[in-house]
This record gives C-alpha cells, structure tokens and sequence, in this order.
C-alpha cells in the first residue's frame, strides 16, 4: 500500500536518513521505535510529503506521492503529529469537522457525507459530550482525542500518528492502543506509529521499525526486534525482555544504563 525505496531525507546538508527502505501492506500496524533523534517523525513526515527526499522514492498505491497533489494526497493519508497548534475559540466540533477539508472545493459548507463521518469520528473517540467546547480548554488527553477524531473524520486508508499517546494518562494510553488495534481489525485501516514507549510498540504493532543513527537498525515482528542485544546496543540500555505467564506478550523492563553491561549476566525471566 505504502513504501520507501532508497529513503534518503535531510535538511540543508545535514543527512538525517540514510537509505531506507520501508512498506506497510492494507490493515497493518507499523511501529517505528527507537532513541530520540534518530529520525522516525522525519520518516512519517517524508511519507506524507511534508518533506521531499533528497533520494530514493515514497509511492501509495503504485503511485509517487512527488506525483499526487496535496489535496489527493490528503485523500490517502493523515497525518497527526507530535505537536499541535494552539487554538483559541476553536469548538472540538469545528476542530473534527477540519478533517474534511480535503472534499472541498472551496468554502466550508458540510455536506451529509461529511456530517456522517464528523459524527462517526466524535462517537468513535467519545467526544459527543464535548462538542461544543473549546479545544484550548480541554485536558491534554482530551485534546489529543479530538486531533485524532480530526484525523478519523479525514477517512484515509492510511494514518500517520506520531507518538499518539502523548499527553494521556495510564487508562487512556491502553485505551487508545485498543482504538489503534480496532482500526486495523473492523475498518482494515493502515497504521503507521512512532511509539515511546516499546512496550506500547510491542502491544499492538504486527511489524517494527527500529532506528538507529537514521538507518534501519532492524526490523520484523516484535520477538524478532525487542531483544535484549538490540536494546542495549541502539539504546545504550540494560534491559530485560520479560515472559511473564499473565501476559500475551513480552514486557521489556529496564534496568540500568549500558555502562558495564554485560550480555551474558542478562537471562529472561520467567514467571
């Protein structure tokens, strides 16, 4: 559906990625994990044609995204970043119904078929008894909510989320990772996401993008990326990669910088 050839993006003379080759397939959750700095949002931003690349090649559907407008490019792809413009006097409402902008021409008149997708995006992120508030006056967690209901009410097949559970407490980041998953699962959305946390990355993603230094450090499903030598050679972190009976998956728990770090001391647990 998405895909990355040969990837190389900067600014000015400074090279931030190198060479990388990337793709999502239809209904996949793609995480991108690794230190700050090491290029995951400018990846996401060069996927949606915020940023040209000074090589290789970005293409949806077969289709260069050099070759797609904004506008139909908008029609395939949203994008939520990191961080979000201020908005004073701004209702949630007016907010999601942003989303839309792609479908029009000019002027802002809503048409059913856009009310019809407003409504599913504020219902989707239990909004509807916010509607009519100002964004600038919500929580964090709220705010971050009603941005990616903008993003839902756009309805491409592919959204971008840039570190999504930003701003939000422990009971909303997991509700929102289930949101992510029911994406992928009743509405076959593609979900491309750079996450903090490995442990969110882990929960949710079917395949994982590693980075280091701006290059692919490794990538593949969650056991074959989180292990404890990747860990501590792109993080610099001692780590252990737990297996604990109650879970479904691996918890990778850290315990000390890599100074003296000695692999062979660094055993699984199973409990």
């Amino acid at each position: 559906m998405i895909a990355a050839h040969a990837l190389s993006v900067g600014y000015g003379k400074r090279t931030i990625l190198h060479e990388v080759d990337f793709k999502a397939e239809k209904a996949q959750i793609i995480a991108l994990i690794g230190p700050n700095g090491c290029g995951k949002s400018t990846m996401l931003r060069t996927l949606c044609g915020q940023i040209a690349p000074k090589k290789g090649s970005v293409s949806i559907c077969n289709q260069g995204v050099s070759t797609l407008g904004p506008k139909k490019l908008s029609k395939y792809i949203a994008f939520l970043p990191q961080m979000h413009e201020v908005l004073h006097g701004v209702s949630v409402y007016e907010l999601v119904a942003m989303g839309r902008a792609p479908y029009h021409k000019s002027g802002w008149i809503l048409s059913m078929e856009d009310k019809k997708k407003i409504q599913w995006a504020l219902s989707y992120m239990d909004l509807e008894n916010l509607v009519l508030r100002p964004v600038n006056q919500l929580s964090g967690g709220e705010q971050q909510r009603v941005w990616i209901a903008m993003a839902l009410a756009q309805d491409t097949p592919i959204i971008l989320l840039d570190e999504p559970v930003t701003y939000m407490d422990l009971k909303f980041q997991w509700e929102l990772l289930s949101t992510i998953r029911d994406l992928r699962d009743t509405h076959k959305k593609t979900i491309i996401s750079v996450f903090h946390d490995i442990n969110h990355a882990i929960e949710v993603s079917d395949y994982i993008y590693l980075f280091k230094d701006g290059r692919v450090y490794a990538q593949g499903t969650s056991e074959e990326v989180i292990t404890e030598e990747n860990i501590g050679d792109v993080y610099g972190l001692r780590a252990h990669v737990c297996k604990f009976n109650r879970c479904h998956r691996n918890v990778v728990v850290p315990t000390s910088l890599k100074r003296g770090f000695d692999r062979k001391n660094v055993n699984k647990v199973v409990m």
